[in-house]
């Protein structure tokens, strides 16, 4: 069984790391921003790890899945959502567990959202 993660709001950029000890993947790379809808679906499953998925909807909505691959083992994830002015807001949802910034019309600049690392097995 693989790994899902979910986000339906980055407002303005979220980037996705899975590291253990020895090493670290940087997943994806969600940008977002000027009130445009996020629908995208990352799944992860075993393999070789190819190269970081920048996905860039500034300017447009964001509906699509997209798959990683990742050498097997337990990983912790790495969330981080940033804001570069102005609105923010981070919806994410990992296995069926939620993780939520809500929406703040004038949020910090920089690191905004990070929920603590989450546990998966690929």
């Amino acid at each position: 069984m693989g790994n899902s993660i979910t986000t339906t709001a980055c407002d303005n950029e979220l980037v996705i790391l899975a590291y253990t000890e020895s090493a670290s993947y940087e997943l994806c790379q969600i940008l977002s921003g000027n009130s445009q809808p996020v629908n995208v679906t990352l799944a992860i499953q075993p393999g070789d790890y190819q190269n970081t998925v920048v996905l860039n909807g500034v300017n447009q909505p964001l509906k699509q899945s997209i798959n990683q691959t990742i050498p097997s083992g337990t990983y912790s994830l790495l969330m981080l959502g940033v804001n570069w002015g102005g609105p923010t807001q981070f919806t994410v949802n990992v296995n069926g567990t939620p993780f939520a910034l809500p929406f703040t019309q004038q949020g910090p600049l920089g690191l905004a959202f990070n929920p603590g690392p989450v546990s998966i097995t690929v």
